[in-house]
């Protein structure tokens, strides 16, 4: 039987697809689409500002046809929540289930370093109840 994880650092993923603020939204589908994922970490000078997702996209493109010409830091979600690789995974839980968060970028000493999904999450609940 597998011991669920009681760290951040024990489940997070690495290295983190991310891009610059100043990157176009285009070249941010662009990385989620060649990566199949849902969302990429703005990061600049390797701390996280922001995360643009798919729903960041949906929400806007029917308003703004030029939306993937525009820079990534105009349109991304913002301020950014983080979290450190030793917060327990039972922290994590509470706090992306209270402020609805779907991806937190795992910050350490000022440089993103991990990224936890909801996916993640759900596999630690499937860990945690097979105990």
């Amino acid at each position: 039987m597998v011991k669920a994880p009681d760290f951040v650092q024990q489940m997070m993923s690495s290295p983190v697809v991310h891009v610059a603020p100043d990157n176009s939204v285009a070249d941010a589908l662009r990385a989620m689409i060649d990566r199949d994922i849902g969302a990429v970490v703005v990061v600049e000078d390797g701390r996280p500002v922001g995360v643009f997702t798919e729903r960041d996209v949906s929400r806007r493109i029917l308003d703004d046809p030029k939306l993937l010409d525009r820079w990534v830091g105009d349109v991304m979600s913002a301020p950014v929540v983080t979290v450190t690789p030793t917060d327990e995974v039972v922290f994590i839980f509470g706090l992306m289930t209270d402020k609805r968060i779907r991806r937190l970028p795992v910050v350490g000493g000022n440089r993103l370093v991990g990224i936890v999904t909801e996916r993640d999450l759900l596999r630690w609940v499937d860990a945690v109840a097979s105990e």
